[in-house]
């Protein structure tokens, strides 16, 4: 489902600054504002209600916890590090993975 702004994925910390279509630069960027008081957490989802996927990254004592999980496929994954590149890489590769994703890019290319 691409959102009525015509993105795909959607960026939003805890902070509330929404960043549309985040490339991996801007999740590694999000992360590194991301702190243990006032913005403890960030969301990667589709725009709109029932999202079939979503990224959660919080921000804890010994670097980042990651969920990753995409309910149609039943893929759930909780690990934590303290990477944010590897982070910000691995969780780009996965979302671009999602079928769901995929298939929206898809279309929108076809008429765009």
């Amino acid at each position: 489902m691409t959102g009525t702004d015509g993105s795909v994925v959607r960026l939003e910390p805890e902070s509330g600054v929404v960043i549309d279509e985040p490339s991996e630069d801007a999740i590694f960027e999000a992360m590194g504002d991301l702190d243990s008081r006032h913005n403890t957490f960030l969301t990667i989802e589709p725009p709109g209600n029932g999202q079939e996927w979503h990224v959660v990254i919080s921000s804890i004592d010994t670097g980042f916890e990651i969920e990753l999980r995409d309910a149609k496929t039943r893929e759930h994954e909780l690990y934590v590090s303290n990477d944010r590149s590897k982070i910000a890489t691995d969780v780009t590769i996965w979302i671009a993975g999602r079928p769901a994703f995929a298939q929206q890019r898809a279309d929108r290319l076809e008429s765009g």
